[in-house]
């Protein structure tokens, strides 16, 4: 179906990063920081972690453009779907055959693009009942958009009980607040999408939520989140286009099977 809202201005002569150069770099760093996470008590050095700071807000930008220029975005948000209900199960299966204290193998950013990408969806269902002037619409896609969050609102009280066993059964529900990166993320992703039409919007919306990040760890040793203010880069410098090479599955196929990797190694080390 051709998306009405498409918004694809020509490059500027400085703008050379296509989608597949942002999603190479994105890879690249969020590499070196699983290696910090992974191989800590070897002594990897902190710093390996600040490289990943800016990277979720890159894959949530290439998630925005995705949902835009995709064929199917019901298959688009099922993909995601899917890499987290996966992930969510290799979690739980290796966390409990090969524990290791001073590692939590908890990394599943699938289930945020895949939120992301249902607020993308509801943004939509939105801007059509108010085009349209349908007052059932607007009123479907409110209750759409209150959903997830009645369900973390659930989740929450769940988790409280301290019910272990529903604890367990609530790593397989994607939610705004419990997937990775929790409201911040998810809500960035689709204001990605709601900004569309304005790069420097979107780059601003990164750096009000660096300033906020930093802001609220001011005094606290080792928090480094407000360096996502470095995805402005590679946002900038994005021309458009897709670009050639880095297969359409390859992030699907690369992000799980590194950290995974990644995580054996690092138990047969310790």
């Amino acid at each position: 179906m051709k998306n009405i809202y498409t918004y694809n201005p020509a490059p500027r002569s400085w703008q050379f990063l296509s989608g597949t150069g942002i999603k190479i770099a994105g890879i690249v760093l969020m590499t070196l920081d699983h290696l910090h996470q992974m191989f800590i008590a070897q002594g990897a050095p902190y710093w390996l972690n600040w490289f990943g700071r800016p990277v979720a807000a890159m894959f949530l930008f290439l998630c925005a453009e995705g949902f835009t220029y995709t064929r199917s975005r019901k298959r688009y948000m099922l993909r995601f779907l899917g890499g987290f209900l996966f992930m969510a199960a290799m979690n739980q299966l290796l966390s409990a055959i090969m524990f290791m204290e001073h590692v939590a193998l908890i990394n599943n950013i699938f289930g945020t693009l895949f939120m992301a990408a249902y607020y993308m969806w509801v943004i939509d269902c939105f801007r059509g009942g108010f085009k349209e002037k349908r007052p059932a619409k607007i009123l479907s896609a409110s209750g759409a958009f209150l959903l997830p969050l009645v369900v973390s609102l659930v989740m929450f009280l769940v988790l409280q009980s301290g019910n272990h066993s529903a604890v367990m059964f609530l790593f397989f529900i994607p939610s705004p607040l419990f997937v990775e990166g929790g409201l911040v993320l998810v809500f960035m992703g689709a204001a990605f999408y709601l900004l569309r039409k304005s790069r420097l919007a979107q780059a601003a919306l990164v750096l009000v939520i660096s300033a906020l990040s930093w802001y609220s760890a001011r005094g606290s040793v080792g928090d480094f989140e407000w360096l996502i203010v470095f995805a402005v880069i590679p946002l900038l410098l994005y021309n458009g286009k897709r670009g050639k090479g880095g297969g359409k599955y390859f992030f699907y196929i690369y992000y799980p099977t590194h950290v995974y990797l990644l995580y054996c190694i690092a138990w047969v080390l310790s």
